[in-house]
């Protein structure tokens, strides 16, 4: 059985335009910026903030109610709810350690009954100091040795996983130039693994 390691931010979820719509747009009426002219991430720079400050913003809406309420993709649900027993999952996030507990949440509150394992890699923040030995997604990976595919929203997060093995995916968001969606990944990854699914669901 194959192995697929998740981000969760921005490929489970829509944290990223959450966060844009309901707060940014929220807080700055006034400005005509789009989602998606959003090319940069951190997108602070096109946005007009330093990075501290998308930061500590990003972070509050991590830890509120709206962020707990979003759903996932219907689509990508509904592909969980037809193959997702024929694949082992593993979440793999990159979030200030204050706001991992609530990924953790919405993952088993969203996709629980399919993930096997959740791990995370420490993003900085000036008032943590995190002990955790891997400072980059790849380090986890070679650590879990484990993984046959890895979708992620950023394409420096996926360098170098060929050399482990790993066939990776970035899920198409305005900032990583992706060209597929998360659900156009899944139909890959069921293609090539066609002759170990079920014959009369192939």
């Amino acid at each position: 059985m194959k192995t697929i390691v998740w981000d969760i931010d921005d490929v489970l979820n829509d944290l990223t335009r959450s966060w844009f719509d309901s707060v940014w747009k929220r807080e700055n009426p006034e400005m005509e910026m789009q989602y998606e002219q959003l090319t940069l991430n951190p997108p602070h720079e096109l946005l007009g903030m330093s990075r501290e400050a998308y930061q500590c913003s990003l972070d509050r809406f991590r830890l509120s109610s709206e962020a707990t309420e979003m759903k996932p993709d219907s689509s990508v649900l509904n592909w969980f709810n037809k193959w997702g027993a024929e694949y082992r999952h593993i979440a793999l996030t990159a979030r200030p350690i204050k706001t991992v507990s609530p990924a953790v949440s919405w993952l088993m509150d969203n996709f629980g009954e399919w993930f096997e394992g959740f791990g995370f890699v420490p993003s900085r923040r000036l008032d943590e100091h995190p002990k955790q030995p891997d400072k980059k997604k790849r380090d986890f990976l070679a650590w879990l040795g484990k993984a046959n595919y890895f979708i992620d929203d950023h394409v420096e997060n996926i360098e170098g996983s060929d050399e482990l093995g790993i066939r990776s995916f970035i899920a198409a968001q305005p900032w990583n130039g992706g060209n597929m969606t998360v659900i156009e990944i899944l139909e890959t990854i069921n293609r090539e693994n066609a002759k170990n699914l079920p014959v009369n669901e192939k």
